[in-house]
């Protein structure tokens, strides 16, 4: 499914991603970002680019989405090689 919020659309981020992270989403977001919906929650949805997934709410009663969760797509940015790890 395909989420599209307007430029005007509030984007909370209780959990203090900053600025460039709450840009990326609204830019994913205003663009029709693909998301697949929970589930088990109702309004809740995971969708991403190629460097991050979001996982986000979206409010029936005002249309605010609510950054819930975000973490790195891509494997090779994600995890080390042995070596470093054990180093």
């Amino acid at each position: 499914m395909m989420l599209h919020i307007d430029e005007q659309t509030r984007i909370e981020d209780p959990r203090v991603y900053g600025a460039d992270v709450v840009n990326d989403l609204r830019n994913l977001l205003t663009a029709g970002g693909l998301a697949q919906r929970d589930p088990h929650r109702e309004n809740f949805y995971e969708l991403g680019n190629s460097a991050h997934t979001f996982y986000i709410y979206i409010s029936p009663t005002n249309g605010n989405v609510i950054l819930l969760a975000k973490w790195v797509t891509s494997t090779k940015v994600a995890c080390l090689p042995a070596a470093q790890v054990a180093a």
